[in-house]
C-alpha cells in the first residue's frame, strides 16, 4: 500500500515545491535581467508575468491531457485483460492511479529529456559554485566548494518523490522566513537611500522603455524560471493520500462519484499551482523594486547578483549583523539545491523507466561526471557562454515542443491500438472454435511449465548476481577510501590562513597625478596586529605607499610588498586627495573598479581630504592611528546635522553620476589644532 504512494504528493506539497523551484532558479539574478540594457525593469516584469502565465497554462493543459488520456486508455485495455485473466478489476484501477509522466514517454523522447536535464544540472551547479566562490570564498578551491554539494545532490537520485516532497516541505518555512527578513531589513536599513518617486515618474519610465527590448528582458527572466517544466511530473502526482479500502468502496459504489472526486482534487492542484506562481512573481517584483530603487537601473544591470549587492549596503547601528548579504544567499542556496536535485531526480526517474531499474551503481558514475564536468566548465568559460545561448534558443523551446510531440504520439498510438482491438475482437467472435480453445489451453499449460523452469533459472541467477554485486560494492568502497584523501589534498582546504597572517586594511588615501605613468598614488593603512596585543582602546596602523594604474595593479604590488592575505571588507574610509577630486573621470573610474570587486566593502565611507596623507595619519585621536575609523565615527555622529543628498559610499557616488547630477556632495576632512574635523563639500 505504501509503495503505491511513493510517487504521489499532496496539493500542499505541490504548491510549495513549485514555489521553491520557480523562485529559487534565479532569485538573485532576475533583477539584473529585468534591467538589462539599462532599462528600469518594471516593463520587463510585466512581460515576464505574461510569459510565465502562458507557459504555466501550457504545461497545466498538456500535463492533464497526457495523464488523462493515458489513464482512460490503459484502464480500458487493462480491464479487458483483467476480465480474461480473472484479475480483480478494483486492484487494477487503483494501480493505474500511480501513472507518472516518465512512464508515457517514447524512448527517443526519454533520451532527449535525460540529456537536457543533465546539461542543465551541470550548468546550474557551475553557476552555484561560481557564485559562492566569487562573493564569499575567492581563496578557496572551486572543487572544495562543490564537492560536499555534489554528494547531497547525488543522494537525491535514489529517493522517492514523496520523500523529496516532504524534504522541500520542511525547508519551505526557512526559505520564506529568510526571504521576508531580508526584504524587511532592506526597507529599514536603506530607507533614506531609496528613491521612491511618484506614480507619474514611474509610468513615464515604463513608457520610455523599448517594447522589444523589454520583451527580450522578460524572456531572459522566464529562463530563470525554467524548472516550471517539472509540472509535467508533479501535477499527475498530486493526489490526496487515502486508504485502499476507502478507495475501493468509492469506486465500487459509484464510478461517477469517484470521477468527480478526482476532478475536484485536480482543480485544487491547479489552484495551488497558480497560487505558487503568483507568490514567486510577487517575490521577484519585490526584489526588482528594491534593487532598482537602491542601486539604480544601470548598476542593477551591471551586477550579476544585484540582490547581494543591495543587502551589502545595509548599515545598522552598533555593528549589528554586518553581513546582511548572508540572508539572501541562505535561501538561494536552499532553493538552488532543490532545483538541482530536481533535474537529477527526474532524469534518473526517466532512466529507470527506460532501463528497467538496472545499474544500481549509477550513483558513483553520476557523482564523478557531475564534479568533473563542472570543473571543465569552470576552466573553460566559453562553455558557459555557449550554454546561455543554448538555453535561450534550444533548451527552452524544446521544453514546449516535447510535451506536444508526446501528446500527438499518444493520440496516434491510442487510436491505432483501439482499431487493432476492434479488429481482433471481431475475428475472435467469428473464428473461435473448440479445437482452437483446446490448443490454446494446451499451449498455456506448456508455457506454464516453461515459465516455472525459467523462474527457477532466474532465481539462481539472482543469487549469483547478488554475490557479484556484493563484491563490486566492496571494491567500490575500498576505491572510495583511497580516492577521498587524494581529492581532499586537491581541494586546498588544508591550506588555511591564521589571523596573524592577514592584513586588515582600515583606510586608504588616494591621489591622482596626470604627469606620472602610475597615475594613482595610494597610502594603505593596515592594522598592526603585533603591536595591538595588550591595547584595548587603540588600533596602531602601518602605512604603505604604492603607485599603480588601477586597483588590480595595486593589489599585485601590495602583495609583493606586504605578504599575507589582504582583508578589504574591514576598511572604514577612502580619503580622496585634491588631485583625484579635481579629475572626476579618474575618480569615477576608480570607484567603478572598486564597486565591481566583491571582496571590497561597498559600505566604505568616501571623504574629501586636501590635507597631506603624512599629516593625516599622524593625528593621534581615538583610536590612535586609525584615522579612517575615526572619520567614519564622526560621520555617524553628524549624520542628522548633514542630512541630505550626501554621497557616503561609492555606489551613492556612481548613482549620482548616472543620474547626471550637477553637484555631488561628499564629506570633507580637515585638520584643526591637531584634531580631525568633518564638514560637507561639493565635488
Amino acid at each position: 500500500m505504501y509503495k503505491m504512494y511513493e510517487n504521489k504528493i499532496s496539493a500542499r506539497q505541490l504548491r510549495r515545491m513549485i514555489f521553491i523551484e520557480t523562485f529559487g532558479a534565479g532569485a538573485l539574478s532576475i533583477p539584473a535581467f529585468a534591467c538589462y540594457k539599462e532599462q528600469n525593469g518594471f516593463c520587463s516584469l510585466i512581460f515576464y508575468g505574461v510569459f510565465l502565465a502562458g507557459t504555466i497554462a501550457f504545461f497545466i493543459i498538456f500535463s492533464g491531457k497526457i495523464s488523462e488520456e493515458n489513464f482512460e486508455n490503459r484502464k480500458m485495455g487493462k480491464t479487458g485483460l483483467a476480465r480474461d485473466a480473472n484479475i480483480n478489476v478494483s486492484k487494477m484501477k487503483t494501480r493505474l492511479k500511480s501513472i507518472n509522466f516518465p512512464e508515457v514517454l517514447p524512448q527517443p523522447i526519454k533520451i532527449v529529456y535525460m540529456i537536457r536535464f543533465f546539461i542543465n544540472a551541470v550548468a546550474l551547479f557551475y553557476f552555484f559554485g561560481k557564485t559562492i566562490q566569487t562573493v564569499y570564498m575567492p581563496e578557496s578551491s572551486f572543487l572544495f566548494i562543490i564537492f560536499p554539494a555534489a554528494i547531497l545532490l547525488c543522494y537525491s537520485l535514489y529517493t522517492t518523490l514523496q520523500k523529496r516532497a516532504r524534504f522541500l516541505e520542511i525547508i519551505f518555512p526557512w526559505i520564506i522566513t529568510t526571504y521576508f527578513i531580508a526584504v524587511i531589513l532592506s526597507f529599514i536599513g536603506i530607507e533614506k537611500a531609496m528613491q521612491i518617486g511618484n506614480a507619474g515618474e514611474l509610468w513615464q519610465g515604463i513608457l520610455s522603455d523599448n517594447i522589444f527590448r523589454s520583451m527580450g528582458n522578460g524572456y531572459l527572466m522566464l529562463l530563470c524560471s525554467s524548472p516550471i517544466e517539472f509540472l509535467l511530473f508533479l501535477r499527475p502526482a498530486a493526489e490526496e493520500r487515502g486508504t485502499e479500502t476507502k478507495n475501493r468502496k468509492v469506486e465500487d459504489k459509484n464510478n461517477k462519484e469517484g470521477k468527480n472526486n478526482r476532478e475536484g482534487k485536480d482543480d485544487k492542484a491547479i489552484r495551488d499551482i497558480i497560487t505558487a506562481i503568483a507568490g514567486a512573481i510577487l517575490c521577484n517584483v519585490l526584489f526588482c523594486f528594491l534593487s532598482v530603487r537602491t542601486l539604480g537601473p544601470t548598476l542593477t544591470s551591471q551586477s550579476e547578483w544585484p540582490v547581494i549587492k543591495m543587502m551589502q549596503l545595509i548599515r545598522m547601528p552598533g555593528g549589528f549583523l554586518e553581513r546582511f548579504d548572508i540572508l539572501p544567499i541562505i535561501f538561494w542556496i536552499l532553493c538552488m539545491m532543490a532545483v538541482l536535485s530536481g533535474y537529477l531526480y527526474y532524469g534518473w526517474s526517466i532512466f529507470q523507466t527506460r532501463s528497467g531499474g538496472c545499474l544500481k551503481n549509477f550513483l558513483g558514475i553520476t557523482f564523478v561526471c557531475l564534479v568533473l564536468l563542472t570543473c571543465v566548465v569552470e576552466k573553460h568559460t566559453l562553455l558557459w557562454t555557449f550554454y546561455l545561448k543554448y538555453k535561450a534558443f534550444v533548451d527552452f523551446p524544446l521544453s514546449l515542443i516535447l510535451p506536444l510531440v508526446v501528446w500527438l504520439f499518444k493520440r496516434q498510438k491510442d487510436f491505432n491500438y483501439q482499431e487493432k482491438t476492434k479488429e481482433k475482437t471481431q475475428k475472435d467472435k467469428e473464428g473461435r472454435k473448440n479445437i482452437a480453445k483446446y490448443k490454446e489451453d494446451k499451449k498455456t499449460e506448456e508455457n506454464s511449465v516453461a515459465k516455472y523452469k525459467e523462474d527457477k533459472e532466474v532465481k539462481e541467477n539472482s543469487i549469483v548476481k547478488y554475490r557479484n554485486n556484493k563484491q563490486v560494492k566492496y571494491f567500490a568502497g575500498i576505491t572510495l577510501l583511497i580516492f577521498l584523501p587524494i581529492l581532499f589534498s586537491l581541494t586546498g582546504c588544508q591550506r588555511l590562513t591564521d589571523v596573524e597572517e592577514k592584513n586588515y586594511i582600515l583606510s586608504m588615501y588616494v591621489d591622482y597625478s596626470s604627469d606620472e605613468e602610475n597615475a594613482y598614488q595610494f597610502w594603505i593603512a593596515r592594522a598592526n596586529l603585533s603591536e595591538m596585543e595588550g591595547q584595548s582602546d587603540e588600533i596602531p596602523c602601518q602605512i604603505t605607499k604604492i603607485e599603480a594604474r588601477n586597483l588590480q595593479q595595486l593589489k599585485e604590488k601590495y602583495l609583493e610588498t606586504v605578504p599575507g592575505k589582504t582583508e578589504w571588507n574591514h576598511i572604514y574610509t577612502i580619503f580622496l586627495g585634491s588631485g583625484i577630486a579635481s579629475n572626476k573621470a579618474a575618480c569615477t573610474h576608480l570607484l567603478k573598479e572598486w564597486d565591481n570587486e566583491w571582496q571590497k566593502s561597498p559600505n566604505v565611507l568616501l571623504a574629501l581630504c586636501p590635507e597631506n596623507p603624512k599629516e593625516l595619519y599622524k593625528i593621534k585621536n581615538i583610536p590612535a592611528g586609525a584615522a579612517g575609523q575615526e572619520i567614519n565615527l564622526l560621520a555617524e555622529q553628524n549624520k542628522e546635522k548633514y542630512s541630505g543628498q550626501i554621497c557616503e559610499t561609492p555606489i551613492d557616488y556612481l548613482r549620482a553620476k548616472q543620474q547626471k547630477e550637477d553637484k555631488i556632495t561628499l564629506y570633507r576632512v580637515t585638520i584643526e589644532n591637531g584634531n580631525l574635523k568633518i564638514m560637507t563639500d561639493e565635488l
